[in-house]
């Protein structure tokens, strides 16, 4: 093609005719130009196509990453239901004759409520969309924007859960309970010839419910279980709403995913 174009021009040339080379000239740039920005255009068309399909891979990968998370968090609501409940029905039984001797199965109960669990927060994919600089992939500037809040959220909420664990539930409510029970070994994982692992001491029971007689440890005890009532309120309503903003969160993905 280039051998060709050399033709034409040096045969314009000899021939004297100086406006038909003038004119060739400047279709040749016109054409050149035209391969140029078809090149470019191209090449725009890929990379848009490329970076269309790692947004696709992220937004899908942000949404198993909330499925997952909210698996752990409907686990962990049942639980601080399940804590909630156990400390109310302590407090009602106790509050028939105001002795914890009325209370029924007082040790398994305590046992429940010495259990807890960390906030779960799932963020594998939007750290290396962060971390990798890839963020601006995400063409909806508002579902973006519902992404880093949903993470502030959710990131804030794992620290909430995780000081007063650590500030309240271990420094205060955990060392009370851990001296008015007796610690119930789990089934799982006993031979059968250590079943009796699982039984629990009636003297010891019973010396337990002497202490609960005093009326410092009486006091001590009822304000553990409604301290760890009212933290479980807490935090049952930050999991509300991170499963609520999670889900519209996913039906905004989605809907992004179908454009």
């Amino acid at each position: 093609m280039i051998k060709l174009f050399n033709k034409i021009r040096s045969q314009l040339i000899g021939q004297g005719r100086m406006r038909k080379y003038l004119f060739y000239a400047i279709g040749e740039v016109l054409l050149v130009m035209v391969g140029i920005l078809l090149a470019l255009q191209f090449n725009n068309w890929n990379t848009e196509k490329e970076n269309k399909k790692k947004e696709h891979w992220y937004l899908n990968n942000l949404v198993e990453d909330i499925h997952y998370q909210q698996e752990d968090l409907k686990d962990l609501k049942a639980h601080y239901i399940e804590c909630i409940n156990i400390g109310k029905s302590i407090l009602m039984d106790y509050n028939k004759r105001y002795h914890f001797s009325d209370v029924d199965s007082l040790d398994s109960k305590l046992n429940t409520l010495m259990i807890t669990d960390n906030f779960p927060y799932v963020n594998n994919t939007y750290e290396e969309l962060v971390s990798s600089g890839q963020l601006g992939l995400i063409q909806n500037k508002d579902l973006s924007t519902d992404i880093i809040d949903y993470y502030l959220f959710t990131k804030d909420s794992e620290i909430d859960v995780k000081n007063n664990i650590e500030n309240v539930f271990y420094m205060v409510i955990y060392p009370i309970l851990n001296e008015l029970v007796q610690i119930e070994l789990e089934e799982e994982g006993l031979e059968e010839n250590e079943l009796s692992l699982l039984k629990n001491d009636e003297k010891i029971r019973q010396f337990v419910l002497k202490k609960l007689e005093n009326h410092d440890v009486k006091l001590s005890l009822l304000n553990a279980i409604k301290t760890r009532i009212l933290i479980n309120q807490t935090h049952l309503e930050l999991v509300d709403e991170t499963l609520e903003i999670g889900n519209d969160l996913v039906k905004k993905i989605d809907a992004e995913l179908l454009k």
